[in-house]
């Protein structure tokens, strides 16, 4: 095929393409940028073995790109790759515009469901508050900052909480009412359980509330935590993903596979709690912690969780404590979750396209 007759077909399906194309044209346009991507490795492979591409539709066509065309058709490409990313940037333009409905109905939601019947097991030692436990690697500072005004909106009285910050926190040292625990290589490793652990060490309230640099707190959350009155051991509440999908909130852990519970079943021990969110009480930590040894993706998170469920601690389920994973790459899909993966970034079968990349499984230690 030659370099004219590729140029005039990918100027052909740029004009169909607008800002208002539905999923199903984003995906007729990727499988067309494979198909285009296929057929240019093969006139490349021709050229360089001095082997002629000849377009049979057309045998008078020339018989080789030149420089010059190549050109052109990589800029088309481009140019039919930005179309294609303004096309999904236009549906989530839309899922922001229903945002607010959506979060009505959510709420709603989440005052039907009553809590589950997990309860204390021990007393708390250290006065009653909120010990906010952040983990961050520096990289996401504008999620952060969102994070700590989230915090900071709970309409909490300031001698009732604090927010403790581990991990790269060199562009935090100018924030007021944060203590800072720098720890840069633990960090970088991805142990982020040893993050977790220093920052339970040193919490003075008796919740202690684990979270990632990338959540953000329902306004209401904190009220919805008081109502009921400490009665917990370990608690989590409902996880959403910036599309208002299921996050891992209420979550078993099978053969190392991750599903997503309903939210009407009471707690059984082959549950976890993700190390994203999750609320502790003052005396879990005086005889367990974190794995600080586990790295990225080897299940810091089901360790431990798997630690107290044995040791008979309870997790208690509060719905209306509701927070979002401010992560826009993920998304629910049937029991589980995924995230959505540049193709950049794939090592195998690299075309211009999104590759979902399941979770799971997980790792147990």
């Amino acid at each position: 095929m030659t370099g004219p007759s590729l140029v005039n077909r990918l100027g052909s399906w740029i004009k169909r393409v607008d800002s208002r194309a539905d999923t199903s044209e984003v995906s007729q346009l990727r499988k067309k940028v494979n198909e285009l991507e296929r057929e240019l490795d093969c006139v490349r492979k021709n050229h360089s073995n001095g082997v002629p591409s000849i377009d049979s539709s057309n045998p008078a066509s020339p018989a080789l790109f030149d420089d010059s065309e190549l050109c052109a058709i990589k800029q088309e490409i481009e140019l039919l790759r930005n179309e294609m990313q303004e096309n999904i940037a236009a549906i989530h333009r839309l899922e922001i515009l229903t945002l607010s409905t959506r979060i009505d109905l959510l709420n709603e939601f989440g005052k039907a469901l009553p809590p589950t019947f997990a309860r204390r097991t021990r007393t708390s030692s250290k006065p009653k508050g909120f010990s906010f436990g952040i983990i961050t690697n520096g990289q996401r500072p504008a999620k952060l900052f969102k994070l700590i005004d989230s915090i900071k909106f709970q309409r909490i009285s300031p001698d009732r909480f604090e927010i403790l910050i581990a991990g790269v926190v060199d562009v935090l040292k100018n924030q007021e009412g944060v203590s800072l625990f720098p720890m840069e290589q633990a960090a970088v490793e991805g142990r982020l359980g040893a993050m977790r652990n220093v920052l339970a060490q040193n919490s003075r309230f008796n919740k202690f509330v684990s979270l990632d640099d990338d959540f953000l707190l329902h306004p209401n959350w904190a009220l919805a935590v008081d109502q009921v009155k400490d009665d917990f051991d370990l608690a989590t509440g409902i996880i959403v993903n910036p599309d208002l999908s299921r996050y891992c909130d209420w979550v078993n852990i099978i053969e190392n596979y991750t599903f997503l519970r309903t939210y009407d079943e009471t707690f059984d021990k082959c549950q976890y709690v993700t190390g994203g969110y999750g609320i502790y009480k003052d005396f879990v930590f005086e005889e367990h912690q974190w794995n600080d040894s586990l790295g990225f993706y080897q299940g810091e998170d089901v360790s431990f969780s798997r630690k107290l469920f044995d040791s008979g601690f309870q997790l208690k389920f509060i719905p209306k404590a509701i927070v979002m994973h401010d992560d826009e790459r993920y998304r629910q899909k049937g029991y589980g979750v995924v995230r959505l993966k540049s193709a950049r970034s794939c090592a195998v079968d690299p075309n211009l396209a999104l590759k979902m990349e399941k979770l799971c499984p997980r790792t147990l230690s």
